[in-house]
């Protein structure tokens, strides 16, 4: 605000360049402070469900897409730890660019993810009980039964608990009651 005050006066004229290329890296460096923001939200949320190799099988595009960002994002940080300087960092050749690149495959990404659950609901109508985090933990968790028991309350209403054998075949059901 000051700086565009000062663009503003009259008497800026004999600091006039000086103060627009302030101005213009004041802007840039706000942009990629709140794409940066927006990437790293949204990798903190999608890390751990591409973490699973169950998720990477069933869904390779997005995976594939998540891997990008995941090495951009990676090596963004890494370049930023080297020089934590915003006044040399914020001027990195690409850093927007590549910034809102990730973003654009994030929003594929989760597009993807959303239509991936949509149909996994289809499929098994009691899923819309689920939130998307508890429906990707049990996905993502496929090969445990056992993680699946937090989640049948919501599933099957009269199910509270399974109980299983050494082998993780179901021996019964404990009642909520």
């Amino acid at each position: 605000v000051k700086t565009q005050t000062m663009l503003a006066s009259p008497y800026i004229k004999p600091f006039e360049a000086r103060a627009k290329d302030w101005d213009q890296f004041l802007q840039i460096t706000q942009d990629v402070l709140d794409l940066w923001l927006k990437v790293q939200a949204q990798w903190l949320y999608l890390e751990p469900i591409f973490a699973s190799e169950d998720i990477k099988k069933q869904m390779p595009k997005e995976a594939e897409r998540f891997a990008k960002v995941d090495n951009v994002f990676r090596s963004t940080v890494g370049k930023c730890q080297e020089n934590p300087k915003v006044l040399v960092f914020t001027r990195t050749e690409g850093l927007l660019d590549s910034l809102r690149e990730s973003f654009d495959l994030l929003e594929l990404i989760n597009k993807g993810l959303n239509a991936y659950l949509e149909q996994k609901r289809l499929f098994f109508s009691r899923f819309f009980f689920l939130s998307n985090d508890e429906l990707l933990e049990i996905l993502a968790e496929t090969k445990d039964p056992l993680r699946v028991q937090p989640h049948l309350k919501k599933c099957f209403e009269a199910i509270a608990k399974l109980n299983f054998d050494d082998q993780l075949v179901i021996q019964g059901m404990i009642s909520s009651e």
